[in-house]
């Protein structure tokens, strides 16, 4: 069961990272200069979103750790994908569609059918 929460931690902090770097980018430039890295790394935003992806690294190590890498890998990526699918939709308003949600379904059914013994 601890195994399964460290999971849940590294699927969220990674989710929350990603949605963190997407929301921070409405205040960064396009341009590529000194600027631009100058916003980068002023960026408060930013710099908690990569705080959580990196924060959730050591955690996704304890889950291989743990688990079969066959099972821990698409366990955490998996459902850190459909995290942000769903993150998305309630704080960045992007569409999810029937595909979207037929898809999530998937991933969920070929996890289970990955973890069965």
């Amino acid at each position: 069961m601890q195994t399964f929460f460290l999971a849940f931690i590294a699927i969220a902090s990674g989710a929350v990272g990603n949605l963190l770097i997407k929301l921070s980018s409405k205040d960064i430039p396009q341009t590529l200069s000194l600027d631009t890295f100058g916003k980068i790394f002023t960026s408060p935003m930013l710099l908690f979103g990569i705080l959580f992806l990196v924060g959730s690294f050591p955690v996704y190590a304890l889950v291989l750790q743990r688990l079969p890498v066959s099972f821990g890998f698409p366990l955490v990526q998996n459902l850190a994908f459909v995290a942000l699918l769903v993150l998305s939709f309630f704080f960045l308003k992007e569409q999810l569609t029937f595909i979207n949600l037929l898809g999530i379904l998937l991933l969920i059914v070929g996890l289970f059918l990955a973890g069965a013994k």
